[in-house]
């Protein structure tokens, strides 16, 4: 057993985490940076557990994420079997690390847990997911995850009732948890005016064509001998054929790399990422792969050449050069975003103030007030206006954009400033989703929802007819409201109540 000791941050996550569970909120989200280690939390958290002889199963998305977690679990002294399409089972033990997948398709035959614990949560709402909590309603669940929203904004509230946030990125930093890092980034950005937008991201076809132009591959290579020569670096490309065009321009240029995708042989996977942790290989080309729960404290550099518009996507890929290397106490990552995804998303030490309001709505800072708001449409020149001090926004601004000062212009790259001040609280923070109607028409009353968005959001936690009529009289609704709505809500519950036993 290799001897892992819990650091402080660490113990005040699972301690904010059980209390949580301990005051009957049953499902928890867990917010933690990159690089904070939360497979060690909740692989001690599972540990607790299997001494009170609980059974638990830690459930991933990816097969790689499965290797990398049994071998935590085993440095943790913790039996365990596996569930995954290539392995053989053993059920018989009480705690299982599972492929998202197989475990949807095995339930019939999976003991049920008293403990769920779901990686990467941020895909809980996928209905393979959706599938494993509702044939497990009696077990705990906790989600673990350093984003918790979906592409769009959309939260995680119809899942979890519960958010403990651990420390920020820029606290981990300043306990030498994670390095500080370098950012560079072109002066302009690279035109996507007609690429598609497709399920709130770009296009991968659109993509695909704009980023294997010759001149931004080659601007790639270049710059990685600029900026990170030498450097261990992991480049995000936007697809397969261009993962493998970027890898054959960094190889022509003379420099060791290779590509990789979902589709490599599992064997032959391994072999490149064995080569690439020993430094034989110096960028690891890949589309979409080595991003959630890739360790390798080795890594020192990132590349982006895929622009996202998904946040969770940035943040996971731009800090995985961030994880200290015990044989490099010095280190300081470097992150070239080729693609100025910076723009959309800020830069990975951001802080971010996680909500699990239902349908949340990105916030803005409005240039006169500074205040963080929700822009309205002005009735009378039809542009968007801040609600608070009335100031409009001019016609083509992005209200996304922050605004970032170079240090100083080398080639085509300018390197950004980065600001490591820090905002958030110094402990384990807890936030709970709303539940009752007051709490709804606070937030509607914030965000100018209409009263019947709090009507059917309440209905949800409404268990019997005068919780019904509660509603109406806060939403200033009628009781014949009331009695509608409450015959459908009974309704709604027996049926769960009926598939709970089939199942």
């Amino acid at each position: 057993m290799t001897d892992i000791k819990l650091r402080p941050y660490q113990r005040d996550f699972i301690d904010a985490v059980r209390a949580e569970f301990i005051q009957n909120h049953k499902r928890v989200v867990g917010v933690a940076p990159c690089g904070s280690g939360k497979t060690i939390m909740t692989g001690w958290m599972i540990k607790e557990s299997l001494a009170r002889n609980k059974r638990s199963i830690f459930f991933v998305h990816r097969h790689e994420l499965i290797e990398q977690t049994s071998k935590t679990f085993t440095d943790l002294d913790i039996p365990h079997g596996i569930i995954a399409a290539d392995k053989k089972m053993y059920l018989n033990l009480p705690v299982q690390i599972a492929s998202v997948q197989t475990l949807a398709n095995r339930l019939d035959i999976i003991p049920a847990p008293d403990f769920l614990i779901c990686d990467e949560c941020h895909h809980i709402l996928a209905n393979s997911y959706k599938k494993i909590l509702d044939a497990f309603p009696d077990a705990y669940l906790l989600g673990v995850t350093a984003t918790p929203l979906r592409m769009g904004g959309i939260t995680l509230s119809d899942v979890f009732t519960s958010m403990v946030q651990s420390l920020s990125v820029n606290q981990l930093i300043k306990l030498g948890n994670l390095t500080p890092f370098r950012y560079f980034a072109p002066d302009s950005g690279v035109d996507l005016s007609n690429v598609k937008i497709e399920r709130g991201d770009f296009s991968k076809k659109g993509l695909e064509f704009v980023m294997s132009n010759n001149h931004i591959t080659g601007g790639i290579v270049d710059n990685y001998l600029k900026f990170a020569n030498g450097l261990s670096a992991i480049c995000y490309c936007v697809g397969v054929n261009h993962s493998k065009i970027v890898a054959d321009a960094f190889s022509r240029a003379g420099i060791p790399a290779a590509h990789c995708d979902g589709d490599t042989d599992k064997k032959e996977r391994a072999q490149i990422v064995d080569a690439f942790r020993r430094g034989d290989i110096k960028v690891l080309c890949n589309a979409d792969l080595f991003g959630e729960g890739f360790d390798v404290p080795a890594c020192q550099a990132v590349i982006l050449a895929r622009p996202t518009q998904s946040l969770t996507l940035f943040i996971q890929q731009s800090m995985r050069a961030m994880r200290p290397d015990p044989c490099d106490p010095d280190k300081v990552a470097v992150i070239i975003d080729h693609v100025q995804n910076y723009r959309r998303h800020g830069f990975p030490n951001d802080f971010h103030e996680w909500s699990l309001e239902p349908n949340q709505i990105k916030l803005v800072t409005c240039p006169n007030c500074g205040e963080k708001i929700t822009p309205v449409i002005d009735s009378v020149l039809k542009r968007k206006k801040c609600p608070d001090c009335g100031f409009i926004f001019p016609k083509n601004q992005s209200l996304d954009t922050p605004k970032r000062q170079p240090r100083y212009r080398d080639g085509s790259l300018i390197e950004l400033d980065v600001n490591y001040t820090d905002v958030s609280s110094p402990a384990a923070d807890i936030i709970h989703a709303p539940s009752t109607p007051e709490e709804f028409l606070a937030i509607a009353n914030r965000k100018n929802y209409k009263r019947y968005w709090v009507a059917i959001n309440s209905l949800a936690f409404a268990n019997s007819y005068e919780d019904c009529l509660h509603i109406a009289d806060v939403c200033g609704f009628k009781p014949g409201w009331a009695y509608y709505a409450w015959n459908k809500r009974y309704d709604d519950l027996n049926a769960k109540k009926h598939l709970q036993k089939i199942l």
